[in-house]
This record gives C-alpha cells, structure tokens and sequence, in this order.
C-alpha cells in the first residue's frame, strides 16, 4: 500500500513539472531590447514618463507569436549601479496601458513612444523613487549629468492579467562622463607629406568618433568647415592607458574619400553622441594641409611629426600621475632621447613609455 502511494505522488510531480513547462514556453512575443552606445545620460531621464527629450535611452521590438490578435502591456525597470560601488535597485519603472499586436507584427517602442504630453503609448502606472534619484543628484555633475556607474535597462511584456508574454530583456548604459579630449596629431595648422595621414588624441573613455572634412574656398570658419560632408567618420576603440588612442587614415573602404596634395583639412574627435541630448563631448577643431607628399605606406610615422608623436606619448604617460602637472608645461620634445645611459629612437621611446608601469614612477625631471 505505501508503495502505491509513493508511486501516485511521484505521478504527480511529473504532472506539475510539465505544467510548468508548458506555460514557460508559451511565450507570445519575442522581445528584444537595444540601448544606445553613449557615456553620459542625465538624471531627468530616468523618469521615464515625464522625459521631455527626444534622445532615444532604450529601443524595444516586439514580435508576436500568436495566431491570433493579442493584448499585451510593456514593464520596465531601471537599476544604477555607480562607479563607487553604490546602488539604487528600481530606481523607476513604468508599466504601459495594454496595445494590440496583430500576428506576426513586429513593433519596435522606444522610450520616446512613453513620455510627453501625448504619447503614443500611454502609460498606465510610473514609480519615481524620490528618495533615491536625490541621492543620485547630490552626486550627478554639473548640468545634471548623470555620475559615471552602469544604468541597466530591464523590459518584459505581459498580458492583461500580469502574466508574462515574454522573457526578461535587459540593456545597460555604461556612464563615464569624459571630461577633455586633447588631440595631438597631425598637429593644428601643421604640414604632412602623406596622404595617409596619423592621427592621435588623449580622452578617457572606450570608444571615439574621429570626423575629418575639407576645407573649401567659401568657408572661412572652422565650423563652417565641419558642418559640410565629412571626407572620413570612423568609430574607433580607443587606447586608454598608457597611449594615446590612434588611427591610420584609409587608403580605401567604404565611405572612404581620398586625400589630395596641397589642400587643407579639418578634424576632431567626439564620444558617441549623448542618449538624450543628441551630442557628445568633442575636442577642439584642428587642420594640417598636405604639403609635399612622400607616400609612406599607411601607418608609418608621418614626415615632420616624430617629435610630436614623442611628446604626445609623453603627456599621455603622464596623466593620471602625481606629475600631471607637467602636462601644461611640456613643450615640443627635441634632441636625442637616451634611456639608462643609451641613446633611444623615437620608436624606442614611444614603446619604452607604452610598457613602462606609470605607479613605480618617483621622479620626472624635464631638461
């Protein structure tokens, strides 16, 4: 008799684990979430329904599954995690009215969709923890920017009776706020004679975007020059310590135009353009001409520029030292470089600071 009783409750178990397995894969949407790639955001955005920007933070796409019409609502959650370790779990959330999605449609929501005055999607309910966001802005920038941390994005569909259509789909915005880009090469209003030109900056974050235009007989500022169509727009991973971030330009590739001897172009460098805002942090606006061209091979060091790819190594080896200081005051390095008593190339040197251990540095004397 015992053994008939454990032999119906095993029976049993099989049942309810099936059940469960069944409603788990019975997803009606398919959800998948994409943030936009930018380091800075601002507190305001967080309140998702009140937002009066128009930047995208977060683009969701739903997919049905379902042979039928179905009525289905949008959840999401915002968690902070900063830099300095602090979090604020669910920071806010909204939850939208129920919309309908035909079968097979696919419809993609942004954060936009949610916040105005008329939203296209309404909302039904919005959490704003007060108590946290003021928190956050006793540490935010000036501006309100938000501080540098991990802003994660988490969104799930449900149906009208709050039972999940789909899984979780989470997205994280990594905030660094970079402060300063300092470009180095080609130098400002200097001369190269190559048309594949090198380029080197300083700025403190993962990723730049170097935009490279030409300056035309009409345009007479330098802004007038970069609000035409740029020769070259490349996103680029960036070097972050100790060299400065770099880039060969192209001999050829899509979108690629090709330099011509004697005329005079004008780049910088920016970060990806701020989620809610539309623009990043840019360096200034510098120009070289290309004077006469020697047509090394495309990454070899530029004519004329060996000191300034030294000094630029130098700087760049620098910040972030007790000896930061001596940034402003470093001029253009000359002469010959010696290391332990021997004399070094420039190459020698370049690489020489490229692995050296900036923390086991006591002293930096500049002759």
């Amino acid at each position: 008799m015992k053994r008939f009783d454990i032999t119906v409750l095993f029976i049993g178990l099989l049942a309810i684990s099936a059940s469960v397995k069944a409603q788990t894969s019975s997803n009606l949407v398919n959800l998948t979430l994409t943030v936009p790639q930018t380091n800075q955001i601002y507190v305001a955005d967080l309140d998702i329904q009140h937002i009066q920007s128009s930047g995208v933070l977060f683009s969701a796409t739903l997919q049905s599954l379902a042979s039928t019409p179905i009525q289905v609502k949008l959840r999401m959650t915002i968690n902070v995690t900063l830099a300095d370790g602090a979090t604020y779990p669910d920071i806010a959330d909204a939850t939208t009215n129920p919309f309908t999605l035909e079968p097979g449609q696919v419809r993609v929501i942004t954060n936009v969709d949610l916040s105005g005055s008329n939203p296209s999607i309404s909302v039904e309910s919005s959490h704003y923890n007060s108590d946290q966001v003021d928190k956050l802005k006793n540490v935010a920038l000036a501006m309100g920017k938000a501080p540098a941390g991990v802003y994660q994005f988490m969104l799930q569909c449900f149906d009208q009776n709050n039972m999940p259509e789909s899984e979780q789909a989470r997205g994280s915005i990594i905030v660094t706020n970079p402060s300063r880009i300092e470009l180095a090469l080609p130098m400002d209003q200097g001369s190269v004679s190559t048309l594949f030109p090198h380029f080197q900056w300083m700025a403190n974050v993962d990723t730049v975007v170097l935009s490279v235009y030409e300056k035309l007989p009409s345009q007479v500022s330098p802004e007038d020059v970069v609000s035409g169509v740029p020769y070259l727009r490349v996103t680029v991973p960036n070097s972050t310590s100790p060299a400065p971030g770099s880039f060969n330009y192209p001999p050829s590739g899509p979108g690629v135009r090709p330099l011509q001897d004697g005329r005079t172009y004008y780049w910088y460098v920016q970060t990806p353009g701020s989620a809610s805002r539309g623009s990043g942090l840019r360096s200034d606006i510098w120009s070289f001409t290309i004077g006469s061209v020697n047509s090394p091979a495309p990454g070899g060091t530029q004519g004329g520029d060996i000191n300034s790819v030294a000094t630029a190594a130098l700087k760049s080896f620098l910040t972030g030292t007790p000896y930061s200081y001596l940034v402003s005051q470093i001029g253009m390095l000359t002469g010959q470089a010696t290391y332990d008593g021997n004399e070094i190339s420039t190459d020698e040197l370049i690489d020489i600071l490229k692995n050296m251990d900036r923390s086991k540095v006591t002293s930096v004397i500049v002759h």
